[in-house]
């Protein structure tokens, strides 16, 4: 028989005095052979225990009763031993923080957007500072009609992003010297181009989804692209656009933010096969998540999250193999590529599942977001309460609207103004509060009863 992890809970006692409600983790071949290993290990500990949730198999426990963070506890465990994980209330809180942060960003501002390109042929592909990010053993083609353009033309230099030398000789061991030239791909989200035609593609194009859902989301899926900038220097890139202006008449453009492009020294189906571990993922309680990685946003906000944790840019990196040597992404008018730093040699092998360190990484970052947004806002819009001079009370006040439960943003702003002209007004807000909080126990009611004793429109 294979052995496999089983899990159980049980209730230990190793006095009178003592009382724990624990997870019990090994390996075995059998319910059997768990029970007399637990067996083994508490009568040689003198501790009494008796269990709560029968002895099953991970991936059944799994599917009863959730808890697959329980499935990073078993990392390192042995053959023949017993690990036990106390419970207190739900569950332990897993801290895959640290106090480095391991991401790298090198990041190009004020990026000038391409035009129509009226009389420039070779049409470029991205502006020269990005171009050369993206293809540094590529030379930047030259406008061939130009008067003069074999003598006149100049290959433009740009500082390179920081490297960290560790991660350099870790290349250096896994691909030989001189190392392979890293070849670039992009993600290119179906569901932000209704008339995406990926079979008109000269170029590798796949689907991050497999078999009948793929067939399924073959209009909205995200498609990993091998980016040919120049195909034949006649034809023009299937992703020529994606760094054009709006103006440009091109197929794509640069404000759609379409997808991120990733740097990899991998071949095609590798990297394929690495990045479809994460278009869906299950949460901790079992429950499958959409995540949308390849959204500029989604990826810049995520790699803010797992900055600091090694276990989590591990996986997403695909780091033991250096898998991903960058992600790149335009969002506004900057251009950001990613990094990471060389991880620790313990980094734990977790399993790929959104933890609840995730969830909570991705709310603080989304109402982070939507601060500065309603504060723009307020500023525009209510000069007669705030202003740059006290822009940080305006802070205060949005920030303790939301910490008190206003939920919606029209909820929060509303809070934030009718604070501010209470106590420009000499009114007292807590008691004001205090008495339309009787009255109304829905958030945004109680929002709009304060602005209307106010006379906030």
């Amino acid at each position: 028989m294979s052995v496999s992890l089983w899990i159980s809970t049980a209730y230990l006692q190793q006095s009178p005095s003592t009382d724990k409600f624990v997870a019990l983790l090994a390996f075995a071949d059998s319910r059997e052979t768990f029970e007399q290993l637990v067996k083994t290990t508490f009568n040689s500990e003198q501790t009494y225990y008796q269990y709560q949730l029968a002895p099953l198999k991970a991936e059944i426990f799994f599917q009863r009763h959730g808890q697959m963070w329980l499935a990073y506890q078993a990392n390192g465990l042995k053959e023949g031993e017993v690990r036990v994980i106390e419970l207190v209330g739900d569950k332990p809180k897993e801290n895959f923080a640290s106090e480095t942060n391991y991401l790298l960003c090198h990041q190009i501002n004020n990026v000038k957007l391409l035009d129509r390109q009226f009389g420039h042929h070779p049409k470029v592909f991205a502006p020269d500072e990005i171009f050369k990010l993206l293809f540094p053993n590529m030379p930047t083609p030259p406008n061939i009609t130009q008067l003069g353009w074999s003598e006149n033309h100049q290959e433009p230099v740009f500082p390179s992003p920081v490297w960290d030398e560790n991660t350099l000789k870790k290349d250096i061991t896994l691909f030989g010297e001189p190392l392979p030239e890293l070849k670039c791909y992009f993600i290119l989200d179906a569901n932000k181009h209704k008339l995406l035609e990926p079979e008109s593609f000269h170029c590798r194009i796949e689907n991050l989804f497999q078999g009948e859902f793929a067939e399924i989301t073959k209009e909205i899926g995200p498609y990993l692209v091998e980016v040919i900038p120049y195909p034949d220097y006649k034809a023009e890139s299937e992703l020529m656009g994606l760094f054009s202006d709006e103006g440009a008449m091109t197929r794509f453009n640069w404000h759609e933010e379409l997808g991120i492009f990733i740097h990899s020294r991998y071949d095609f189906d590798t990297v394929l096969h690495h990045l479809r571990h994460f278009p869906v993922m299950k949460d901790e309680n079992g429950k499958w998540f959409f995540f949308r990685f390849y959204d500029p946003k989604v990826l810049r906000n995520y790699l803010d999250v797992i900055a600091t944790s090694p276990e989590k840019l591990n996986k997403f990196f695909g780091y033991e193999k250096r898998i991903i040597h960058a992600f790149g992404s335009g969002i506004g008018n900057s251009f950001y590529y990613y990094q990471i730093k060389a991880l620790p040699e313990d980094t734990r092998n977790i399993p790929i599942i959104l933890t609840d360190f995730e969830i909570k990484g991705f709310k603080k970052s989304k109402w982070l977001e939507t601060r500065e947004n309603l504060m723009e806002y307020a500023l525009q819009e209510y000069p007669q309460l705030y202003s740059e001079k006290n822009k940080h009370e305006l802070c205060q006040n949005l920030e303790e609207g939301y910490k008190k439960g206003y939920t919606y943003e029209i909820s929060i702003l509303q809070y934030a103004l009718a604070k501010q002209s209470a106590v420009k007004n000499g009114i007292d807000f807590i008691k004001l509060e205090e008495q339309v909080t009787k009255d109304n126990t829905a958030p945004l009611e109680r929002a709009i009863k304060l602005c209307s004793l106010l006379n906030i429109e």
